[in-house]
Parts: C-alpha cells; sequence; structure tokens
C-alpha cells in the first residue's frame, strides 16, 4: 500500500497540502503532466454513460471528522447508479488506506497558496481534466478543496457541491472572502448541522434554497474493539466487563493505577478546539479527584504549547498525549468520561462516535453539539471557555454513577436511532438525484 500511495505522490508531484493552519512558506513542486485518459474510474465498473460521473475533491487524507466522512461515504456509494471517481490536494494521512483498493491511482493537485502560478496551474489542470472526463457533479470536501474545485468547476461548467462542516475556519480575510466565492460558485451547500446552516444564513453569503442540511453518519454498526477477548457486540457498545479489559490495557499502556478516573479527549490540537480550558479544568480537579487521569488523542501545532501548559499546572503523571492513533474508538471505549472544550463546532464526529460507544460526554455547548446534547438527558453542557464549569461538570459526572449511566445510554440510544452511516449515503445520493434533475448543466 505505501509502494501506491509513493508512486503516486512521485507522479503526481505531490508535497502534501497544509492543512488547516494556512499556507506554507515553499511552493510545492508543481505536479507532472497529467492526461485525463490515466483517470482511472472505480475498479470494478467500465464506463458508462447513463450514470451520473461524480468526481469528490478531498484536502487530505488525514484524521479529521471531514476525512472520515469523506471516506465513508466513498466506500458506501452505490456505483451501480453513480460513476465515482476521487481526487486530492494531497494524499497525505492514514485513511486513504481504507479506500486504496476502491480508487488505486488517485490525482493530486498540490497547492501550497493561492496566490502564486502553481494555484493556476492546478486550477487549469483540473479544469481539463473534468471537461476531459465529462464529470457531471464536482463534490468537494472543506475549505481549499471547495475553493479551488469550485471554481474550476464553474469554469469548466460542471455541478458544484460543497461541503462545509464548521462555523468559520478563522476570521482570516482569505478564509472569509474564500468561503463567500465557495457559496456563490455552488450549487448546493452540503453541511453537516442546523446551526452551520443559520451561521451562513446570518452571514448572507448564501440564500435557504441552496443550503442542504445532512448529518454526519456514525459507524454505529461496527465493532470498534480489536482484542480477541472482547466479544463483538451491537452497535460497537462495550459491556462493563470488556470495558474493564479495555481500561486495564489501557491503564497498564499508560501507567495509570487500575483505579483511575479517565477523561479523555479527541481532536486535533488547534485553537479552535480549546484543548487549554481542559488542561485548566484538569489542574483544577485533581485537588478534589486525585484517581483523575486526563488522555488526549490527536496531534497538531499546539502540541509544545499545551505540554508546557500541562507541566506548568502539574499535570506530568497524569496527562496522557497519545497523538494520531488509528484504535480511537478502542481508546474512548475505555474512558469513563469524554470532553470536548470546543470554542466552536459543526457536528463533531468525535462526541457522536463516543455516545455510540456508550461513554458519557461533557462537550461546550456550541455549535451543532446542542443538536446532539441535551443537557442531563443524552450528555452534559457546559459554557464555552469555562474551564471552572468544565471542571465542576466532570466532578459531578464522576461522583454521580448511576446519573452518568443513564446520561450514556440516552446519548448511546439517541445517536443510533437517528445518525446511522447508510441514511447520511441515501441523502447524499438523493442530493445528486435532485441535482441531475433541477440543475442544468452550467
Amino acid at each position: 500500500m505505501k509502494d501506491i500511495r509513493r508512486v503516486q505522490e512521485q507522479r503526481n508531484g505531490a508535497e502534501g497540502f497544509v492543512h488547516d493552519e494556512g499556507f506554507g512558506e515553499k511552493d510545492e513542486k508543481e505536479a507532472s503532466s497529467f492526461h485525463p485518459s490515466s483517470f482511472i474510474l472505480h475498479p470494478s465498473k467500465g464506463p458508462c454513460t447513463e450514470r451520473p460521473r461524480v468526481l469528490h475533491l478531498i484536502n487530505s487524507f488525514e484524521i479529521g471528522g471531514t476525512e472520515r466522512q469523506a471516506v465513508e461515504l466513498l466506500k458506501r456509494l452505490d456505483t451501480e447508479r453513480y460513476d465515482v471517481r476521487l481526487a486530492a490536494l494531497s494524499l497525505r494521512g492514514p485513511l486513504y488506506r481504507e479506500i486504496a483498493d476502491r480508487f488505486p491511482q488517485v490525482p493530486v493537485f498540490p497547492l501550497n497558496s493561492f496566490y502564486n502560478l502553481n494555484a493556476l496551474r492546478q486550477l487549469r489542470r483540473l479544469r481539463e481534466l473534468m471537461i476531459g472526463e465529462r464529470i457531471d457533479i464536482l463534490h468537494a470536501h472543506d475549505f481549499y478543496a471547495g475553493f479551488i474545485g469550485a471554481t474550476a468547476a464553474r469554469l469548466a461548467g460542471v455541478r458544484v457541491v460543497a461541503c462545509q462542516r464548521h462555523l468559520k475556519l478563522s476570521d482570516r480575510a482569505v478564509h472569509v472572502w474564500g468561503t463567500r466565492i465557495i457559496h456563490a460558485s455552488a450549487h448546493r451547500i452540503l453541511v453537516n448541522s442546523e446551526a452551520i446552516r443559520d451561521y451562513i444564513l446570518a452571514q448572507r453569503s448564501a440564500l435557504a434554497p441552496k443550503i442542504v442540511v445532512i448529518k454526519n453518519g456514525v459507524r454505529v454498526g461496527q465493532h470498534p474493539f480489536n482484542s480477541p477477548t472482547v466479544e463483538t457486540l451491537p452497535y460497537g457498545r462495550a459491556t462493563e466487563e470488556d470495558r474493564f479489559a479495555l481500561r486495564e490495557r489501557l491503564c497498564r499502556e499508560l501507567g495509570f493505577n487500575p483505579d483511575a478516573k479517565i477523561i479523555g479527549m479527541v481532536a486535533r490540537l488547534q485553537p479552535v478546539k480549546g484543548h487549554r480550558f481542559f488542561i485548566e479544568a484538569a489542574a483544577q480537579l485533581i485537588e478534589t479527584e486525585p484517581k483523575a487521569r486526563f488522555v488526549l488523542v490527536g496531534d497538531g501545532p499546539l502540541r509544545s504549547e499545551i505540554e508546557a501548559q500541562a507541566a506548568e499546572l502539574g499535570l506530568n503523571g497524569r496527562l496522557a498525549m497519545l497523538g494520531d492513533r488509528d484504535d480511537a474508538s478502542r481508546l474512548v471505549a475505555a474512558f469513563d468520561l469524554f470532553a470536548l472544550s470546543s470554542l466552536h463546532e459543526g457536528l463533531p464526529n468525535a462526541v457522536m462516535e463516543a455516545m455510540a460507544a456508550g461513554v458519557p460526554v461533557i462537550a461546550t455547548a456550541v455549535g451543532g453539539t446542542r443538536e446532539l446534547i441535551a443537557d442531563g438527558e443524552t450528555g452534559y453542557l457546559v459554557p464555552p471557555a469555562d474551564s471552572n464549569a468544565l471542571r465542576e461538570r466532570m466532578r459531578f459526572a464522576l461522583a454521580n454513577e448511576e446519573n452518568r449511566r443513564s446520561v450514556a445510554d440516552n446519548g448511546r440510544r439517541f445517536i443510533i436511532e437517528r445518525f446511522g452511516m447508510q441514511r447520511m449515503v441515501e441523502s447524499v445520493e438523493r442530493l445528486y438525484d435532485e441535482l441531475m434533475e433541477s440543475v442544468a448543466r452550467p
């Protein structure tokens, strides 16, 4: 698999794409010449003019909510009805391995800035690909893919679905105006929460008929625990016996005492996730809950800053920072509490997956999180940027086991009933059908 990926990156000149943190200082190497005839169809299907040709464009395959939703969708789209293609701005990240057999060759359009000749070259290449392959719909995932993809698609006369799974990337002009350009270029804007829809309408960057709300899908039918000692269970939920085994394994791995109370968070280490408030709350909590231990899963630009803050507040030996992990679902199942301290959110996958695993969740009352959690019923809500409130909710949940279990059961039931992966896929397919019927080729 690594050989496939390396050959593709060499062939297309992919040096990686700067994801979510701005652009790099040096130009990436221009992708080598690309001819549409080398664009690979779904391996099990040959060309068929009757199926709409849908090209998905994704930033990268790093671990993240947007990337996970895109990969799960690509696994499940009905290839009897749609001729599904894939292109990327970068092949970086472990999630590509999950769909490499389905998409063995992926054209890459590397960017490091919107303001240089390379950006124009990649725009031209993408436009030529869509014209040459007679693409019917471009489905762009997230901001950078949306910006170059929607622009190229409009120039190629292709219908555009642009995803937005966040309220806003930042207040930087490139993100504010870039989002407006995407919204103006897209025929449909796919969002995953009512909160994002309301935000777009409040910003007046798109009219209501253009915005389609399709909630994230959760892999509730898959069992996340890859231990031979753990029995496969419905919806990936561990029994108390299973959870004990998972906790014991995690405590042994991290050097925690077996009776530790584990509070964990799965999120990229970036400012919007509010880790500093989680760390402050953790430092306060150990004063009254000395058995509390804390786990951060995920990586990002704030790692050294968070490590320094944790050391300064006396959390050495009480906090484990694990970086990106392929077994995050198994880790979450071992938590006593799952926390998310985001300053703003779309519809957070991490919260949904923790709820589906039967783990009680404490999260900030921002964005689409409020569509998932009814405070005290399906989880616990706290104000954003308030470490005192977060600490107090952690303390309450740890001290009230019966309430904690009830909240976890309610949260799991809520997710299972409303957020199945197949429901999400079928909703996207209906969107494609509606777009083909109602929007003439530009």
